[in-house]
C-alpha cells in the first residue's frame, strides 16, 4: 500500500494555478440556524406531516438536529424538504435527511440526522440545496423542513423539534 495525499475541492481550487474561485458557500460563512417544534397527536396517521422551518434554495446544510421524548410503542418518522404552502405544499424530497426512523428509541436530544437516509451524502454537504435537489439553477425560493410520518404513531411523543444549521 501507498501513501495517499488527497485534497478537497476547495484546496484542490486554492492551490490550482490560477487560482480557481470555490462556490462561496464551501468556504468560511456565518452558521444560521432555524428550529421549530410541533405537538403531534399521540396517534397521528401515516402520511401526516409536520412543517418544522424554513431554509434557502443556496443554502448549504451543515447539520440536522432532531430532539424528543420517546414515542411509547409506535412511530416513525422521515425528515426532508417540502414546498412552502404558497408554492404547492408538495414533497420535493420527503426522506432527503432522514428515511422512516423509529422514534421508539428515544428520546433524542439533538440527536444528528443530516445523513441518516443516506441520500444526503458527504460530497453533497459540499453543495447548496437547489444542486443537491438536481436542479440546474438556484430557483430563489424557500423549502419547508418537514417531517412526514411513515408509521402510525401509539403513544407518539408529546413535542418534536428539528433543528437545521447551514451556511
Amino acid at each position: 500500500m501507498s501513501a495517499e495525499h488527497l485534497k478537497s475541492a476547495s484546496i484542490t481550487n486554492a492551490t490550482a494555478t490560477p487560482k480557481v474561485l470555490s462556490n462561496p458557500h464551501q468556504g468560511p460563512g456565518i452558521l444560521k440556524e432555524v428550529q421549530g417544534t410541533c405537538t403531534p397527536l399521540a396517534a397521528s396517521e401515516a402520511n401526516s406531516t409536520f412543517r418544522f422551518c424554513r431554509i434557502p434554495s443556496n443554502a448549504r446544510v451543515s447539520q440536522v438536529l432532531l430532539s424528543c421524548a420517546d414515542a411509547t410503542t409506535g412511530g416513525a418518522i422521515g425528515i426532508g424538504l417540502y414546498d412552502t404552502e404558497a408554492n404547492g405544499g408538495a414533497a420535493v424530497d420527503a426522506d432527503l435527511f432522514l428515511s422512516a426512523y423509529a422514534l421508539t428509541s428515544g428520546p433524542h436530544h439533538n440527536l444528528d440526522v443530516t445523513y441518516e437516509s443516506t441520500e444526503y451524502t458527504y460530497v453533497e454537504s459540499e453543495k447548496m440545496l437547489w444542486e443537491v435537489l438536481g436542479l440546474s439553477s438556484d430557483p430563489c425560493k424557500e423549502y419547508d423542513v418537514t417531517a412526514i410520518v411513515t408509521t402510525v404513531f401509539d403513544g407518539g411523543p408529546t413535542s418534536i423539534n428539528v433543528k437545521v444549521r447551514y451556511v
